[in-house]
């Protein structure tokens, strides 16, 4: 997923999470704001009780950071990144859901730059590490569940990810949609909508994710420089 933040706000359309169920019920309808824009649609979750995470489908408007033209375009660092272990706490509900039975609990944590693959031309210098909002967990009247985003990572301890970097108007650092997973120097190896994956197939991919899966961060690296940015 990408990392949720107040950085860069553009209205965005809807999205539509789901589970690996067929029977599902709608909890709510929740808003939020991510770098580069923000979505809003319906929480819903399968009444056979599926453990797993509510994963969340995205359809947002805002910076396209899709194809490594798009990164080059709209970022300001290409990056591989990892939480600094010990860094993760429970967020609270946000303004207006505190007194409410259902809502979204998200993770604070700091993430650690290992590694910076591309800088655009001109951009403040990278940072060391960065606080951060995460995907946490949906709170309704039953419990609570992991929460994560359609084909994104959740972002957890002991995994590394490629992401693209923005700083926004309020001096914040923050990840965009389309961040990879990225365990054992592999693109597409890792933690993806809160599960771990050994591997993808491109099939189910597109854009930069698709032409460096299996492949290093040198592999990224090279692609981002051949990218010709858009006017």
């Amino acid at each position: 997923m990408p990392h949720t933040s107040s950085d860069q706000p553009v209205a965005g359309r809807r999205w539509l999470p789901t589970t690996r169920r067929s029977r599902l019920t709608t909890l709510a309808v929740v808003a939020a704001t991510l770098t580069g824009g923000t979505v809003v649609g319906v929480v819903i979750a399968d009444d056979a009780g599926d453990k797993g995470p509510l994963v969340g489908r995205t359809d947002m408007s805002g910076l396209p950071t899709l194809t490594a033209s798009d990164w080059v375009t709209n970022g300001d660092h290409a990056v591989v990144i990892e939480m600094v272990p010990g860094s993760e706490h429970r967020g609270a509900l946000p303004d207006g859901e505190t007194s409410g039975r259902e809502g979204h609990i998200p993770r604070i944590a700091t993430m650690r730059v290992d590694q910076v693959l591309w800088s655009r031309p001109g951009a403040a210098a990278a940072p060391k590490t960065y606080r951060t909002e995460l995907p946490g967990w949906w709170r309704d009247g039953s419990g609570e569940r992991e929460f994560a985003w359609k084909d994104e990572p959740r972002y957890e301890e002991g995994h590394r990810y490629i992401a693209l970097l923005i700083k926004g108007d309020d001096g914040k650092w923050g990840a965009t949609l389309h961040a990879m997973p990225y365990d054992d120097g592999k693109v597409g190896t890792g933690e993806n909508e809160g599960t771990v994956v050994s591997s993808r197939s491109t099939d189910a991919l597109e854009g930069l994710e698709k032409a460096a899966n299996g492949k290093s961060a040198t592999a990224v690296k090279q692609l981002l420089n051949a990218a010709a940015p858009q006017n």
